[in-house]
């Protein structure tokens, strides 16, 4: 059975290990910032906002970021997507982009956007079948090891 769940802050260490399950992963999202602490630290900001997607009741995904207010609306700045290795290309990352989307318009949600690195070619595909636009493009934003690498700016109105 799936179930997708608000997540809380004490969610962040069953968050993080699952990503720590696979080792790739573990090292790509640390060569972003991602550690540990990083993912405890964005779960207890008070803007935080995420959903986990539970198989039978394990978590074998998860989305999350923050909740910019300002005035009557929102905007939801996605941070992070994973789905767990042996869970992908079965429409999990979709189904979990959705809920946020529907869960954060009945909140006036105005639009949702994301950086994403421009060697991430299966994210940039994600968000390109799922209607979100280029945006934009900031130069070497990325730290890896010896090099630097662009983020292309995506975004997606909510209505559209």
């Amino acid at each position: 059975m799936i179930k997708i769940l608000k997540l809380n802050k004490n969610d962040f260490s069953t968050c993080y290990d699952l990503l720590s399950n696979n080792y790739d992963d573990l090292i790509y999202f640390k060569a972003l910032g991602w550690t540990d602490q990083q993912f405890k630290k964005q779960f207890f900001k008070n803007i935080f906002y995420g959903q986990g997607l539970y198989i039978n009741e394990k978590l074998a995904g998860f989305i999350f970021g923050d909740i910019i207010k300002y005035k009557n609306v929102i905007d939801y700045e996605i941070l992070l997507i994973y789905i767990s290795k042996e869970k992908r290309k079965l429409g999990y990352a979709t189904k979990l982009n959705k809920k946020v989307q529907l869960n954060l318009k009945k909140k006036n949600l105005n639009k949702i956007y994301l950086e994403v690195a421009m060697n991430n070619k299966k994210a940039i595909n994600f968000y390109l079948k799922n209607g979100y636009k280029k945006s934009g493009t900031r130069k070497k934003y990325y730290n890896f090891y010896t090099y630097k690498v662009d983020a292309y700016l995506f975004e997606k109105i909510a209505d559209e």
